[in-house]
C-alpha cells in the first residue's frame, strides 16, 4: 500500500487547478506531456508513482512542488 501524501495547503495553480493528493499530483504530471521540463516530469512522476514509504512521499511532494514552481504554475506568494 502507497503512503499518503497531502498537500497541506492545497497547491492552487496559476490554471486554476487545484492538487491536494499524491493523486492529483500524478493525474496533473501525467498530462504535462507536451509542456517544457518533460524529462524532469517523468523524474517527478515516477517518484510520485514509487513511493513507498512516508518519507519517500514526502520527499516526492517537495520535488513536484519545485517543479511546478521551476515551470512557474504556482501564483506568487504575497
Amino acid at each position: 500500500m502507497s503512503p499518503d501524501l497531502v498537500f497541506d495547503p492545497e497547491l492552487r495553480l496559476r490554471d486554476g487547478t487545484v492538487i491536494r493528493t499524491r493523486e492529483d499530483a500524478i493525474a496533473f504530471a501525467r498530462a504535462q506531456q507536451p509542456r517544457p521540463g518533460a524529462d524532469e516530469r517523468d523524474a517527478v512522476l515516477h517518484q510520485l508513482e514509487r513511493a513507498s514509504r512516508p518519507e519517500e512521499a514526502e520527499a516526492a511532494g517537495r520535488h513536484f512542488r519545485s517543479w511546478l514552481a521551476r515551470l512557474e504554475l504556482l501564483p506568487e506568494r504575497i
